[in-house]
């Protein structure tokens, strides 16, 4: 059952007791399931994994992000065979989320691994850079076209070959969209709070930075590119 009312007299139930700085790590969810099942018209996890999906294959490019982790999840538990991308020091975290393959997005001949795993049924850039993108557009270019998603839309000073196109969507909004209603339903009343409840959505690890005084110290690790394979979290009444 689900009550609304006025927050000064509401007590929220904590979802399979999940303290304030674990649930912080869900906080992308949100957003990949809309990019995967919305955007890329995936299908969307049914309880059990269908074998005939496992032919078609779902590139996560920034998978050990707090985004590509929960697209990793979701694509590997809807049935599909992932390839996950993410630096060498996150494999093992991005093939403990479900990815069948792991590229490193550093290696030099990368490009030639994605084009021998491909093609792809779809392809998600949850976390990437200008370069990232001009390795996505040539492996498609090599399957002959396609498209990606990026979370950070086309990069301006990328050129993509004719029959890619790379495009961005406000996940946001799809929540707030009449027409997505049984999608919403299905996401947060139905598929979180049992997943949570079970235990089976793996977390991203988490770390504390600390109270709101941390806040520039937090911004300047995400800067400095010092953060992987991990969420940061303020806690405000930590001070």
């Amino acid at each position: 059952m689900h009550t609304s009312g006025t927050s000064t007299y509401t007590c929220g139930l904590k979802i399979g007791g999940l303290s304030f700085e674990t649930a912080c790590s869900i906080s992308n969810l949100y957003g990949a399931a809309s990019a995967l099942f919305l955007h890329l018209q995936l299908e969307k996890p049914s309880g059990e994994p269908k074998s005939d999906r496992k032919a078609e294959k779902v590139l996560i490019w920034g998978a050990s992000s707090s985004f590509g982790a929960y697209a990793t999840q979701l694509a590997a538990e809807a049935g599909y065979t992932v390839v996950g991308v993410a630096s060498a020091r996150n494999a093992e975290l991005v093939q403990s989320f479900g990815a069948a393959h792991f590229v490193d997005r550093e290696s030099p001949g990368n490009l030639q691994e994605l084009v021998a795993l491909g093609p792809f049924k779809a392809v998600l850039a949850a976390a990437d850079t200008a370069q990232d993108q001009g390795v996505i557009a040539a492996m498609l270019a090599a399957h002959g076209g396609g498209s990606f998603l990026s979370t950070m839309g086309l990069r301006p000073d990328v050129t993509l070959p004719p029959g890619v196109s790379g495009h961005f969507a406000q996940f946001i909004d799809d929540y707030l969209d009449p027409e997505n209603k049984e999608f919403t339903k299905w996401l947060w009343w139905q598929y979180l709070e049992n997943s949570l409840q079970s235990e089976k959505l793996k977390l991203l690890p988490v770390r504390v930075v600390g109270g709101l005084s941390q806040v520039q110290a937090a911004w300047d690790l995400l800067k400095q590119g010092k953060v992987s394979g991990q969420r940061l979290v303020i806690v405000p009444n930590l001070e």
